[in-house]
């Protein structure tokens, strides 16, 4: 019985950080759509997110959760999340879904079963956060080498940098799903009057996708010198190949010593049973005799 508590608990929290993760923006964005379509209730709407986003500032600020947020808060920001959304996720993908469901594991299994679930709850959903936030760093490298691909020929059209962004980010979204978000961004910001270079520095702002920094440094020396950038920008693509070159490189190698591994455990023992197995019977007949 208590096999099936706990099992459940940790089915309860796997299903919490699914519909943290993956259904409440969408309910959160078709909720906005609906009440901006319908002209009603989206003053309330706005006024809770803001109550939200306010609590989960000021929760993220406290000294105590800082640090865990600053490395949380970079992944997901690296998953396209505005830095107001990446605060609400992490409240409520961290804390909030993992608090009910160890609640819910103590009361139905008990203590020592319960902090079982309590660690799990704790350390899966930053794992799984972690594990996005490499996924979408390799897509949004590969999306920008794309980024790059385009801006060139656009730029060589005789357009300018923000209707290039604008016309890549409106006609190339299924090419690049995650950049188009970055995209989105810095077109808002041109609208609203922006500067480029502080525009440009938000486009660009996580380190950790090195292509779309090299890219946005680029744009920045050709908006401040007025330079060509066609060679430049071929230049950023072929180092951008080469490291994703060996990158695949050293994924292919980590590939082929985990096989060894698992031959090694799985198939070594089956192979000595099948060749030496008919020798130890016939040992083990000779000593019987």
């Amino acid at each position: 019985m208590s096999n099936l508590l706990f099992s459940a608990s940790i089915l309860l929290a796997l299903a919490s950080v699914w519909m943290a993760l993956v259904k409440i923006p969408q309910w959160r964005m078709k909720a906005r759509v609906m009440a901006r379509l319908r002209h009603q209730g989206a003053l309330e709407e706005e006024a809770a997110a803001t109550w939200l986003a306010s609590l989960a500032e000021r929760f993220t600020l406290h000294p105590a959760i800082r640090g865990d947020y600053e490395e949380m808060g970079e992944a997901l920001e690296i998953t396209g999340r505005t830095e107001e959304q990446a605060r609400i996720d992490y409240l409520l993908i961290c804390w909030v879904m993992p608090a009910i469901a160890i609640t819910i594991g103590f009361v139905l299994t008990g203590v020592v079963w319960g902090s079982l679930v309590a660690v799990v709850g704790f350390l899966l959903p930053r794992r799984i956060i972690r594990s996005m936030a490499v996924t979408a760093e390799k897509e949004q490298n590969l999306e920008a080498i794309e980024l790059c691909h385009m801006t060139r020929m656009l730029l060589e059209a005789g357009l300018s940098i923000e209707r290039a962004l604008r016309l890549i980010a409106a006609q190339a979204r299924p090419v690049m799903p995650r950049l188009s978000l970055r995209l989105d961004r810095f077109n808002r910001m041109m609208e609203a009057g922006a500067d480029r270079t502080n525009a440009l520095n938000e486009l660009g702002r996580n380190k950790r996708i090195v292509v779309l920094r090299n890219y946005v440094s680029l744009m920045k020396q050709s908006s401040k010198l007025g330079a060509g950038v066609s060679k430049s920008l071929d230049q950023v693509i072929h180092e951008a190949q080469s490291a994703e070159r060996s990158r695949l490189k050293e994924e292919t190698n980590r590939i082929g010593a985990k096989m060894t591994v698992i031959m090694m455990v799985f198939m070594l023992p089956a192979l000595f049973t099948l060749i030496g197995g008919p020798a130890v019977m016939s040992i083990a007949e000779t000593l019987s005799r």
